[in-house]
């Protein structure tokens, strides 16, 4: 897919693997829309779609969605005569779209775009692999790939740069946050907990830096409750568990679980810490 010209792009900005999808494909002249939704974000909540999409770019053949689960609209788009390309590397309630790579992974993929294009087109390609790497298996995961021990603290500090672009108050807000439920957190029972009352910020990416600062070897299994509609348990082999018995979401290739329920109607820190501590 190295011909852009009948392709455009849908993807949300909402955190830093997919604000490195919306720099490439800027660079490679990619017509894109982009999704204004957070993190749960759906196909369906995009208003006028097929209206934009046209608007974007007037002779799309084919439509190209990272991370906008909607098999409903996806379908109605193909009755139009649309060719949909998914890419996506979660499980959500009502479609599977699980993947070995991360969705940047799998966009470079997509698009044929190589270490040296990306050389080319003045990114740092083991930079832009690594954001790749972090979203698929987070900080622990540098270490399978091709890099030193500075290049993996520079790939650290390129993510966080990303983070920025997102809204430098947000990151100063998630991170102070983060530090402040960290130093509130428990333990029972191997599993470290964590809680936060903060509902308007998300500060589930800052605190799984703070966790691997602390354990730089290991992940331990994390149970993040944030505010009234928001859970998560990461770096645990119960994901798919968690999953199949209260829905939402997993990520970071069936080791991480999340949900969000906007009548707060989440399931207890029992419930949960029931099915992953056996």
């Amino acid at each position: 897919m190295q011909d852009t010209q009948n392709i455009t792009l849908i993807c949300p900005r909402n955190d830093e693997e997919s604000l490195m999808i919306l720099k490439i494909a800027r660079a490679i002249h990619l017509k894109t829309l982009i999704s204004g939704q957070p993190h749960g974000a759906r196909l369906e909540k995009e208003k006028n779609l097929l209206a934009r999409i046209l608007e974007t770019n007037p002779e799309t053949t084919t439509v190209v969605v990272v991370e906008l689960p909607g098999p409903k609209i996806e379908a109605e788009l193909e009755a139009e005569g649309f060719r949909l390309k998914i890419i996506d590397h979660h499980r959500y309630d009502d479609v599977d779209r699980m993947q070995k790579l991360s969705s940047l992974e799998q966009f470079l993929e997509l698009f044929k775009i190589t270490d040296k294009r990306l050389d080319e087109l003045d990114f740092d390609a083991k930079m832009v692999r690594a954001v790749g790497a972090i979203d698929r298996g987070f900080i622990w995961e540098l270490k399978n790939e091709k890099l030193t021990e500075s290049e993996r603290k520079e790939a650290v500090r390129y993510y966080r740069a990303l983070t920025m672009e997102l809204g430098e108050e947000r990151r100063e807000r998630e991170e102070d946050a983060a530090q402040d439920a960290w130093e509130e957190r428990e333990e029972r029972d191997g599993v470290i907990i964590v809680r936060s009352t903060a509902d308007d910020i998300s500060i589930r990416d800052a605190l799984s830096f703070i966790v691997a600062e602390n354990y730089p070897d290991t992940p331990p299994q994390t149970l993040i409750v944030q505010g009234k509609h928001r859970m998560y348990v990461q770096e645990s082999k119960f994901a798919k568990d968690l999953h199949a018995k209260f829905g939402g979401f997993t990520f970071g290739r069936d080791a991480c679980w999340g949900i969000q329920r906007d009548d707060h109607k989440l399931p207890s820190l029992d419930e949960v810490l029931a099915v992953i501590v056996k």
